[in-house]
């Protein structure tokens, strides 16, 4: 087999094809030439590359130039030259005995795909451009991403501050007046002014409810404080919102009613406050979204659930807005409100802390009903015992140290141990705490946690660091666990939240000196 010229063995037609193929594309021009760059000649395709007939001699001198210190002995290729007045052309230039001959044969494919070569080049630069453009764009996207970040993460440090400082300015002059006022009814009972003294605790109260909705929006979901859960009279609940709320019905004219169930327990051990809160809004709902018929709410507890049940005769809440009407703010469903929109959106959340059931049910022009159904721990049943008399024999005699910054306070807890029969010493700050008892070391050290310079807390660490081993109970306007747990690592013995509930203060005061 002959390999030398493969194009021998192909047969004849497709040699044909292939040459007709070839000099179709390429438009082959042969200038020959002897040494010297003498024309001898010239063949080929000379219409396409420009000659037409004419005189050769100018091409052939450009070619001669074109290969200036190049040999003409040997092949030589130039693969794109474009000539002075022609297309862009492929040059070759191939040796011969006596002669050489120059070979053109078109490169305007070449061109083309050079063109096409640039342009991406060109394209892909843009692209990089546009890209390193985007980078930086995303860079400084994500550094204004993170400084807004850093000011959300630091708003929200804020809004705890806030929070926490709301809780404290609203707890303690609630403090004050629910602890005065049990002073007074306690002191002075045969007075005819006692149903104006129950006439300010109930609307302190309300006020007390309204505050805790606000602080509990604010708190959010994960804000959260824990259940508080104790003996809770339903009859004296039911009292409070009758006293409430009937002058506000009857003003409307509306008939009101507030009840327990019959054969219902009188009491209940769960979270009282939230449950206040939650009676409180509700009916504070129905009374003003009913402008004729009535509202009636009805307790019912069978010792194991607490069921609310509030009815109104108002407006009634369309299907479409039902699913919507718990949300805060959310004042469109029903038309009027001169509200903020936070009550029901703050039932649905003490609920649900509750571990309870909240159920709606209205027709537009024929009134609401909702339902509310809530565990109770075991205990509850039977009417509360009567609360110990003051004075037990844990407290008489019993040395105190009340430190709080308030000196309405201060005052409100030395009146209150005094009754139990206590000798009562205070201070206003962490620093004179720590001075009193290094001097006299006192039974019971009740304390607030934030005072001026040394906060409760500290003062507490350092005197259990020096050995103080009687009984320290906290006092705080904060109801978070978080709260809670920082006073107890600190070395307290219980922890108690403004407003004092003033029978569980007492009970706690007792069992503390007893212990």
């Amino acid at each position: 087999m002959n390999l030398a010229d493969p194009s021998r063995l192909l047969p004849a037609r497709v040699r044909d094809y292939l040459h007709e193929l070839v000099i179709g594309r390429t438009h082959p021009l042969v200038l020959s030439f002897a040494p010297g760059w003498r024309l001898l000649g010239v063949a080929g395709d000379g219409a396409f590359h420009g000659l037409h007939g004419e005189d050769p001699t100018p091409l052939a001198a450009e070619l001669r130039d074109l290969f200036t210190g190049l040999a003409t002995d040997r092949d030589q290729s130039l693969p794109f030259v474009e000539l002075g007045g022609s297309r862009p052309v492929h040059v070759h230039l191939v040796a011969g005995a006596d002669r050489f001959h120059v070979l053109l044969l078109d490169a305007e494919d070449e061109r083309q795909r050079q063109q096409v070569q640039q342009q991406l080049g060109n394209e892909a630069a843009l692209a990089g451009l546009a890209q390193s453009r985007a980078i930086g764009q995303l860079k400084e996207i994500r550094g204004a991403l993170e400084r807004q970040h850093a000011s959300l993460e630091e708003a929200n440090a804020f809004k705890g501050a806030l929070i926490a400082t709301l809780s404290h300015e609203f707890r303690t002059p609630l403090t004050s007046i629910f602890g005065y006022l049990h002073l007074l009814e306690r002191r002075h009972p045969e007075d005819g002014g006692l149903g104006e003294l129950q006439a300010i605790r109930r609307n302190a109260t309300y006020l007390f409810a309204l505050a805790e909705n606000l602080l509990e929006y604010a708190r959010g979901e994960s804000g959260a404080v824990p259940l508080d859960p104790a003996r809770t009279e339903l009859a004296v609940l039911v009292e409070d919102l009758e006293a409430m709320f009937r002058p506000l019905a009857e003003d409307k004219g509306l008939a009101f009613e507030v009840g327990l169930a019959a054969g219902s327990a009188p009491t209940a051990v769960l979270d009282g406050v939230r449950l206040r809160q939650v009676a409180i809004n509700l009916v504070s709902n129905a009374v003003r979204y009913t402008h004729q018929g009535s509202v009636r709410a009805r307790f019912d507890c069978d010792g194991s659930r607490l069921r609310l049940r509030v009815v109104d005769t108002g407006i009634g809440i369309s299907e479409e807005f039902q699913a919507s009407v718990f949300q805060p703010f959310n004042r469109g469903a029903q038309a009027g409100s001169k509200g903020a929109g936070l009550g029901l959106s703050i039932v649905r959340r003490l609920v649900a802390q509750m571990r309870g059931q909240l159920r709606l049910g209205s027709r537009i022009g024929e009134g609401s009903c909702f339902e509310v159904e809530l565990p109770v721990e075991p205990g509850g049943g039977e009417p509360a015992a009567a609360a110990a008399h003051p004075g037990g024999r844990w407290c008489r005699g019993a040395d105190v140290l009340v430190v709080d910054d308030d000196p309405d306070i201060a005052q409100l807890l030395e009146a209150l141990l005094v009754d139990l029969g206590c000798r009562v010493r205070i201070a206003h700050d962490g620093a004179a705490a720590l001075a009193e008892a290094a001097r006299q070391p006192p039974d019971l050290l009740l304390i607030d946690v934030q005072l001026p310079g040394l906060s409760g807390n500290a003062a507490v660490f350092q005197l259990r660091a020096r050995g103080y081993r009687g009984r320290i109970v906290t006092l705080s306007a904060s109801a978070t666990a978080t709260a809670r747990e920082a006073a107890l690592h600190a070395g307290a013995d219980h922890y108690l939240t403004k407003p004092l509930d003033i029978d569980a203060f007492l009970g706690v005061m007792e069992r503390a000196l007893r212990e």
